[in-house]
């Protein structure tokens, strides 16, 4: 077999270096192992939710928006999501897959953790970027964190966002990004 020919898995490190994959299912598969159930349209995007439809996932792929992932949490199915999450096409789907794990577990344990999100502070959060020899930096109400290589990052922007617009996407609480600047394969989170 050349060389050049990929035969099995093949495994990144460090992660944040790691390509999408043209499919959906690794990261679908701990929410679908966890009880929620998928649903699809003619467009070939998958969409999940939870049995209680307050927790939903979209794998989008041909949606005219840029994230090809959106996870939402909704107090009640039918208001504004209390959270948004989304990753853009060129995101890892190990990152997505951890991320979907994570969610369900949560959501296994005691759904409400998911709506009511942790009572935890954001430098619980960075613990691990630190630990992980990732440099920080701060300016006025955000912290921003870069990775050894700098190859990836991490901004949280502390103080009042206009909900409305962090909901459309338009401001982020916290933002990771991935892979080298200039280039079509940066990702965000």
């Amino acid at each position: 077999m050349p060389a050049h020919t990929l035969d099995g898995d093949v495994y990144v490190t460090p992660l944040h270096l790691a390509g999408a994959t043209a499919i959906g299912d690794p990261a679908l598969r701990p929410l679908l192992d966890s009880g929620f159930v998928a649903h699809s349209d003619d467009l070939a995007n998958v969409y999940v939710s939870s049995p209680d439809q307050r927790i939903r996932l979209g794998f989008l792929p041909e949606s005219p928006d840029n994230p090809l992932w959106k996870v939402a949490a909704h107090r009640d199915p039918f208001s504004a999501p209390d959270w948004l999450a989304t990753f853009d096409s060129n995101t890892p789907t190990e990152l997505v897959t951890a991320f979907s794990s994570a969610l369900a577990a949560s959501y296994a344990e005691e759904p409400d953790t998911v709506l009511n999100g942790s009572r935890h502070q954001a430098e619980e959060g960075f613990r691990p970027l630190e630990d992980a020899g990732w440099k920080r930096g701060s300016w006025r109400l955000t912290t921003l964190f870069t990775a050894p290589d700098g190859l990836a990052g991490l901004t949280y922007r502390g103080g009042i966002l206009d909900r409305q617009a962090e909901l459309r996407g338009d401001q982020d609480r916290w933002l990771l990004w991935g892979g080298e600047d200039g280039f079509s394969s940066r990702w965000y989170a």
